[in-house]
């Protein structure tokens, strides 16, 4: 089956027969202009800007020729004419997308009621129904050929049986007065009820000694029997082996899932048959992506992890994953994928972006991690743990780079590191770099994160974790979700969405935030998450590039990408760069991001961060600082000398 536009529509709306959808599948996986144009699609579709085709012009369409194509009755030649249209059109793609997915929808017959149905055939009548004109002029009484149309009204409900009607309340009444008789019946004093305090020391008197025979015939003297009272647990002493593993366990904090000494272990679950992995530990949600359905679905714990398993933690969410002899704590926002050459191995770690803590263990383990192409194998002590962490934060002014750097932290013990012919040993506490290009470099401070050191237990992002856990729902996709929890009311949830959408992937929904009217807090979270994209380098940033000039066209989206990126000291000190940001600030520019943008580089710039600006209403601002760069008094902020 040839690959073209609409075989590729029918195949997006699941409109083909089984065998060629895997056909089709097969053919958009080989070709990367077929993933291209269904990243568009889904783009298109998702602009609310974009509207119908216009009667005149390069993109005017006649609608009788997209039902044609549709209804695949257009002739061969005019079809390549209206697919080639469409692939240099926003307008006529998002069109014949939208219109396709709708009329797949529309695949069971529609229901008309029956008085309805009547009521149309009594309007409309034949040509036989019109009364004919006479010869003479008379006028003709026509003869009444049908019964005048009643008004069409909804007649009344059925009445419902009185079971259906009073059941539910009968019952709901009876489940409470069993309740209340069964919590009656319980505060009764029964024959296992505790005894008064009096009669608690009366039984635990100790008896008499036996009368004399003189005082057979005596008042006999009624005396309760003791208690009898269990005897306690003989405890016997613990080897010397058991007493040093147990205070070893207790003593070790890292040994238990998020650090918690009072957690459960999960390094040692029995990983279920022909899984590389499972779900130990989830605090939150934990995401695995679906290749067949294209999007990230919910695990739970205890699911069964598979070779190319791509799993995603979003921020502040945590979860741990056990591979056998390794346990990995994944962090928020973080990617990672599970991968394997041997049945027999351990699992090689793929960390796409974020931060991970490998649990120490029992014994010895070793751990192959792969980022940016390149193999890295950490052999692990017992008892020592160790983070790991993709160091390409963003830094304003600076370059994207082209690759990944890996950061690993140790508290404590020996690490060995190895990267194809260069090994390293780090002595913890400390933290070594490994770069994609295989070469170990120190670092002068020796004082791993806190993040590796003591995980976060602290009240306020347990509230967090709930609070943001609300905004899923389990019947739900779960972009969904995050993209309703965007447009939250609470600013932290709101900038955790905005993040969580450069997490899962999707930039055509986290771009057009950026131009978001009414919303700063939202776009300040886009600019955030966009420049964590762009610190990837590499295909991430090149991603996130051509996302913005789809968007906002070349021009702009260039603009966004410099103001993304930030400037070098040398474009600072030109007096060109602050007058072009204080022209950004004003209404003669429409896009909201370049503006919050211009804002954002004149206050790193510069250091003033108490004039004040609303984006939404740039006028006051905008003057505020015009009036600076008038009085030549916008000036880079001097940097603070290098220690010694």
């Amino acid at each position: 089956m040839r690959l073209t536009l609409r075989t590729l529509l029918a195949w997006l709306d699941d409109t083909l027969p089984p065998v060629q959808v895997r056909e089709i599948g097969k053919q958009v996986a080989d070709s990367p202009l077929a993933q291209e144009l269904v990243q568009r699609i889904h783009r298109v579709t998702r602009q609310r800007r974009l509207t119908i085709p216009s009667k005149n012009g390069p993109d005017a369409t006649d609608p009788n020729l997209v039902a044609s194509y549709l209804d695949n009755d257009l002739e061969p030649e005019k079809v390549g004419e209206y697919e080639k249209k469409c692939l240099t059109s926003d307008v006529n793609l998002a069109e014949a997308a939208s219109v396709h997915q709708i009329l797949s929808l529309l695949g069971q017959k529609v229901q008309v009621p029956a008085d309805a149905k009547a009521r149309m055939y009594h309007l409309v009548k034949g040509r036989e129904a019109r009364p004919a004109t006479p010869l003479d002029g008379a006028a003709v009484v026509p003869e009444t050929l049908t019964k005048p149309i009643p008004p069409w009204v909804v007649g009344p409900a059925p009445r419902r049986r009185s079971l259906e009607r009073f059941g539910p309340s009968l019952v709901v009444l009876g489940l409470i007065g069993l309740l209340s008789w069964s919590a009656y019946e319980s505060l009764k004093p029964g024959a296992n009820a505790p005894l008064p305090v009096d009669a608690v020391q009366i039984r635990q008197t100790p008896i008499p000694a036996a009368a004399p025979a003189d005082h057979v015939n005596a008042e006999p003297v009624e005396v309760e029997r003791p208690v009898d009272t269990p005897e306690p647990p003989k405890i016997e002493a613990a080897a010397p082996a058991e007493v040093a593993a147990a205070a070893k366990d207790e003593t070790n904090p890292a040994l238990r899932v998020f650090g918690d000494p009072k957690g459960e272990p999960v390094g040692n679950r029995e990983i279920p048959k022909g899984a590389v992995g499972m779900a130990a530990k989830i605090d939150g949600m934990l995401l695995r992506f679906d290749v067949d359905k294209r999007e990230w679905e919910r695990l739970a714990e205890g699911a069964a992890l598979n070779t190319a398993d791509r799993l995603l933690v979003l921020d502040p969410f945590r979860a741990v994953v056990a591979t056998g002899k390794s346990t990995i704590d994944l962090l928020g926002n973080t990617e990672i994928q599970l991968l394997q050459k041997d049945a027999a191995d351990e699992p090689v770690i793929g960390l796409v972006h974020g931060r991970v803590v490998v649990e120490p263990s029992s014994s010895p383990a070793v751990l192959h991690c792969l980022f940016t192409g390149r193999t890295f194998v950490l052999e692990q002590p017992a008892d020592a743990a160790v983070g790991l962490q993709l160091m390409n934060g963003w830094a304003y002014g600076r370059t994207m780079p082209e690759a990944g750097v890996l950061g690993v932290h140790a508290n404590q013990g020996e690490i060995l590191l190895s990267m194809d012919k260069t090994k390293e040993t780090l002595t913890g506490p400390g933290t070594i770099l490994a770069t994609s290009s295989g070469r170990f470099e120190r670092l002068n401070d020796d004082k791993p994160p806190s993040w590796a050191v003591e995980p976060d237990r602290s009240p306020e992002t347990a509230d967090l974790r709930g609070r943001f856990l609300k905004e899923f729902s389990i019947d739900r996709p779960v972009l969904a979700d995050l993209v309703s929890a965007t447009e939250s009311q609470k600013a932290e949830l709101k900038s955790l969405a905005v993040s969580g959408l450069r997490a899962l992937g999707d930039l055509s929904l986290l771009t057009p935030i950026l131009d978001r009217p009414s919303d700063p807090i939202a776009r300040q979270a886009a600019i955030a998450a966009l420049r964590d994209e762009f610190a990837l380098g590499g295909a991430a940033a090149q991603r996130a590039g051509d996302q913005l000039i789809d968007d906002f066209g070349p021009d702009d989206g260039a603009t966004l990408q410099k103001l993304l990126a930030g400037f070098s000291d040398e474009e600072a000190a030109r007096n060109a760069t602050f007058k072009k940001l204080v022209d950004d600030l004003s209404l003669r520019q429409p896009s909201l991001g370049i503006r919050e943008l211009a804002f954002d580089n004149l206050k790193r710039l510069t250091g003033r961060t108490t004039i004040s600006y609303d984006a939404d209403h740039p006028e006051a601002g905008h003057a505020a600082w015009n009036r600076l760069l008038e009085a030549a008094s916008l000036k880079p902020e001097p940097k603070p000398n290098p220690p010694n």
